[in-house]
């Protein structure tokens, strides 16, 4: 795989380039938002442990720790009737791992009105849609490399905009004894372009994500303390916010998470929890609201093949 080196080298050289690119003010911020249960409820705390049909939402390079192949279906009732499915497949292959993925992120309940009126003229659904295909290998012991390709379409009312984007990532787990279970992730994501929606080309929001995870044994137990902390600048706001995220792991079975998300207005924490049977698991992610914006909800089930 050292045939592929130059892949990541190319990464990062042209990383400032693209952040400058994509800077300004953005749209679809549905690409914003979390992917699976299990790192939800971890505060989107995810660049270097998210795992499954979630892990390529937050850095393809996690892919290539795949060793089974395994479907990730998601369901997240957000705030303001705003809903999203989403499906992640992850295939290895020999020396590679791919994934395919889509989600469509709905906003029910928009009114329609030609003018100023009481009443409306009537009501529409906004629709948003991104999937693609990622690719993921080692190009050398402990270092591995992810990107995704994806198509993004828009449509709200008659208007409707379609583009592409591509999302590159790096993983690392540069230690072994005791610190074999600390991994480190860095992640650029919708990096692309967009069609004119209402004769307005709308910016991708694009992301940067890096972080370090650490999974600490706790023997007595037979379980795992697993802990993660991420930062994300979104490039086109100029912000960064913290992500932290923690979770029990009682011998594989059972799961107990919460995070923390700074810098947001009307949200900081998360709660969740999961179960793993066999070749399932199930996870359900709680995020509360401030401002009676109410709470979000997000399950997700997980089938190892």
């Amino acid at each position: 795989m050292k045939r592929y080196f130059f892949l990541p080298i190319v990464f990062i050289a042209v990383l400032p380039m693209l952040a400058h690119a994509q800077s300004g003010q953005a749209g679809l911020s549905f690409l914003k938002n979390g992917v699976g249960a299990r790192t939800v409820a971890m505060g989107n705390a995810g660049v270097a442990g998210a795992d499954f049909g979630s892990a390529m939402y937050y850095n393809p390079a996690l892919l290539a720790d795949d060793t089974d192949a395994s479907i990730t279906i998601m369901h997240n009732e957000w705030i303001q009737d705003i809903s999203t499915e989403y499906i992640g497949i992850v295939l290895p292959a020999k020396g590679w791992t791919f994934g395919l993925f889509m989600g469509l992120t709905t906003v029910a309940g928009i009114e329609v009105r030609d003018r100023p009126s009481v009443e409306p003229d009537g009501m529409t659904d906004s629709r948003n849609f991104a999937g693609g295909v990622t690719a993921a290998f080692d190009i050398m012991e402990s270092v591995s490399f992810g990107m995704n390709a994806k198509y993004i379409f828009e449509k709200i009312y008659t208007d409707d905009a379609g583009g592409y984007a591509f999302d590159f990532g790096l993983t690392a787990h540069p230690f072994s004894g005791d610190l074999q279970d600390l991994g480190f992730g860095l992640a650029l994501a919708n990096i692309g372009s967009m069609s004119e929606l209402s004769a307005v080309e709308t910016t991708l929001p694009s992301l940067l994500r890096y972080g370090a995870g650490y999974s600490i044994p706790l023997e007595t137990l037979k379980s795992h303390l697993n802990v993660e902390v991420n930062g994300v600048t979104l490039l086109e706001e100029e912000t960064t916010h913290a992500n932290i995220g923690v979770e029990f792991d009682y011998v594989d079975m059972v799961f107990l998470r919460a995070g923390y998300e700074s810098g947001y207005d009307n949200k900081n924490i998360s709660f969740g929890a999961g179960a793993r049977y066999s070749t399932l698991r199930f996870d359900y992610a709680f995020v509360p609201f401030t401002e009676s914006f109410g709470n979000a909800h997000t399950v997700a089930l997980t089938i190892a093949l």
